[in-house]
């Protein structure tokens, strides 16, 4: 009888240890998902905003409403989530499954001068960011007892968009 009693509290002390080490594998994969999604959105947008009359020059200017169309489309597509608001170059989208909390994108644009070759070149900088949406039963209790566990995915990119001959 010692030794069931011993094995039930083995079991239960291991569970409490091991799920909080899948819940970090959850949000590693999370991470990933989220930056590959902004890589493929950014990718998407870029190859398709570009000022075409401008190409000639081999300048590489962009058109702000054309990459953000293209980049919300994308990234709505690789991440399940829809576009609610499009606040100048800050977009909010929401999860359409639940999967997760609301996500708020801002897009940077600069567009400058190269001084050595006398192009048009364009920078975009990408942040993304939300708040985690737990996965496991004590990590969700946690949260739902309003413990400070909030623990935000961000991935941020810096895109330099240049035409070469």
């Amino acid at each position: 009888m010692k030794n069931i009693a011993i094995g039930i509290l083995l079991i239960i002390l291991v569970s409490i240890v091991v799920e909080p080490l899948v819940e970090m594998g959850i949000v590693f994969r999370e991470k990933v998902v989220l930056s590959t999604a902004i890589s493929n959105a950014c990718r998407a947008a870029k190859d398709r905003s570009l000022e075409y009359e401008l190409l000639r020059g081999l300048d590489a200017k962009i058109n702000v409403e054309r990459f953000k169309e293209y980049f919300s489309d994308a990234f709505e597509s690789a991440m399940n989530v829809s576009e609610q608001t499009d606040d100048g170059n800050t977009l909010t989208f929401t999860s359409n499954d639940g999967r997760y909390n609301d996500f708020t994108v801002s897009l940077d644009f600069s567009n400058e001068e190269n001084n050595q070759t006398g192009q048009w070149v364009s920078e975009v900088d990408v942040k993304a960011q939300a708040t985690y949406k737990f996965k496991t039963r004590y990590l969700k209790l946690a949260e739902e007892a309003e413990k400070d566990v909030d623990y935000q995915l961000i991935s941020e990119r810096k895109y330099i968009l240049s035409v070469k001959n």
